[in-house]
């Protein structure tokens, strides 16, 4: 895209999240820098630091230039929401690196009749079982902060904003052959049913 073209959709889209009701809690957000990047239709919020006060909010391309205007604020609602709330702490991602460790240790100790190498992948299986345990939590908490997100973008936009939103950019994305597991976030689907339930 051209810089004077992509001036221009900076300020529409600047224009358009100017018209997002935003409460004060959220005021940090009111007046963002936009930037056109990348080609595609997603949508970042940098929160502002001491070094550049005001936020940042990158869109890509494709939904700068094809978004209609109530899907854009929808997007945009949503994600400001999701910063606003912050995310969770990431947890136990090192399980399965353990339990890979643990089952060789494990395996050498029961080949070798050694008992410090079955003692210590003993350990480690267990370690593991307790990062697995960590990871689901904390993907249960970010399915949930997924959720809370849409619903305070609802409060934001409205209802049917978010959901316009939604149904878009599901369109647009290419569809994931495999059904959401246990520890993905949840998928557009999910949140849509998750906002026609709420």
């Amino acid at each position: 895209m051209e810089p004077s073209h992509a001036q221009s959709y900076a300020q529409l889209i600047s224009d358009r999240v100017s018209e997002i009701d935003l409460p004060a809690e959220a005021a940090w957000f009111r007046d963002p820098e936009v930037v056109i990047a990348g080609d595609g239709i997603e949508v970042m919020v940098a929160t502002p630091t001491a070094d550049r006060p005001r936020p940042v909010l990158a869109v890509g391309e494709r939904l700068a230039v094809e978004a209609p205007r109530e899907v854009v604020k929808g997007v945009v609602a949503v994600q400001v929401a999701r910063a606003h709330l912050g995310h969770p702490e990431p947890a136990g991602q090192w399980a399965t690196l353990l339990f890979g460790f643990s089952g060789v240790f494990l395996l050498f100790g029961l080949a070798t009749g050694l008992a410090p190498f079955g003692f210590l992948g003993g350990l480690g299986v267990i370690g593991g079982v307790l990062g697995w345990r960590a990871r689901i939590e904390f993907a249960h908490a970010l399915r949930a902060r997924v959720h809370e997100a849409d619903e305070l973008a609802v409060s934001w936009v409205g209802r049917q904003n978010v959901v316009d939103a939604l149904h878009w950019l599901a369109s647009r994305v290419e569809p994931d052959p495999r059904p959401g597991g246990r520890l993905d976030p949840p998928t557009f689907h999910d949140r849509l049913a998750h906002l026609a339930g709420a």
